[in-house]
């Protein structure tokens, strides 16, 4: 799982999070691209932060706008797996801001699994309890593309030529997290 990465933003309350303004849009079709019964372009409305980058949040886990710039990186670099789709972004004040696109994974794979995953012990916080974590998730079935959702999720995952290519042209607001390091708390693991 070396050669995959799990694709997130930057946590930050600086960054500008748009909202969309259609509270009745179905965000987790846009996430993985279907749309089927989507009006669009789909407007969004800043609600959080003052600082624009190339990812912005949405509110909803997995579900990103991108910049012009780095639907240009994507696309010079023929990465696979991706799609945007028109949007509208305002300001808080209603202003429109430009040079933005909805960001949909098209990528899939099959669901993850933690059965050939290591388990290791270890303290989150100093003198708290030792808890249980796989470290590493594994996946299977996946269609070769560069960024992908397994299915069951909405987390999106890219390999390891796009995470290198997003950072060599310094995308900004991105956090990637190799899936081999990727640890999970045994107790937030589904049971089958």
């Amino acid at each position: 799982m070396k050669d995959f990465f799990d694709f997130m933003s930057q946590p930050a309350s600086s960054t500008v999070q748009a909202h969309p303004t259609d509270l009745n849009i179905d965000c987790l079709k846009l996430i993985k691209g279907n749309y089927q019964g989507i009006d669009f372009p789909v407007s969004f409305k800043q609600e959080y932060g003052n600082k624009l980058y190339d990812i912005l949040d949405t509110g909803y886990p997995g579900f990103f706008l991108i910049s012009e710039r780095m639907r240009k990186v994507l696309e010079e670099n023929n990465l696979t797996g991706w799609k945007v789709f028109p949007i509208k972004l305002y300001d808080k004040k209603g202003n429109e801001i430009t040079g933005y696109h909805g960001f949909s994974a098209t990528g899939h794979s099959g669901p993850t699994s933690y059965e050939k995953s290591e388990i290791i012990e270890k303290r989150r916080v100093p003198h708290g309890p030792i808890c249980k974590f796989y470290k590493g998730v594994n996946l299977d079935n996946w269609d070769g593309t560069d960024f992908f959702t397994p299915d069951g999720t909405y987390q999106t995952f890219v390999t390891k030529k796009a995470a290198d290519i997003l950072k060599k042209n310094k995308i900004t607001n991105v956090y990637l997290e190799n899936l081999a390091e990727k640890e999970i708390n045994l107790d937030n693991v589904l049971k089958d």
